[in-house]
């Protein structure tokens, strides 16, 4: 059985802040974005966390995957990046991203994302993505 407590990997915090009258919207595509994807998730990752944060439109997401090249091939699929897309579309604000580097890991996840606008998600969303 795999640890528990992780040192190495990288982690992804992401939030995602919705508009209210497009909840519902946003939540469809997310569902079945993450869905159709769960077997793909379970062997990508170390582990995910989806949950709510105190503001009820806002939908943080905790990712760690086993590899960088994943997830990489991951935004480049087109059905991807539309539904991303079209997820940002449903958000009042950016969707931010924070990267936290394991303790026993090399510290470029930092160089491959800098602070400010991503280079990597769809740049013709109505909310863009950051990297904090």
């Amino acid at each position: 059985m795999e640890s528990r407590i992780h040192t190495a990997p990288n982690l992804f915090i992401s939030r995602w802040t919705i508009a209210p009258d497009k909840r519902e919207a946003f939540l469809a595509i997310w569902d079945g974005l993450w869905r159709t994807h769960a077997g793909a998730i379970e062997v990508m990752t170390h582990f995910v966390y989806y949950g709510w944060a105190r503001d009820p439109n806002q939908l943080v997401v905790l990712e760690s995957y086993r590899d960088e090249a994943v997830v990489t091939e991951l935004r480049k699929d087109e059905g991807f990046k539309q539904a991303v897309r079209a997820m940002l579309d449903c958000c009042s604000a950016p969707m931010t991203m924070e990267l936290l580097n394991g303790l026993e890991g090399d510290r470029s996840i930092f160089d491959l994302y800098p602070a400010g606008p991503s280079t990597v998600h769809p740049q013709d969303a109505s909310q863009p993505t950051l990297f904090l």
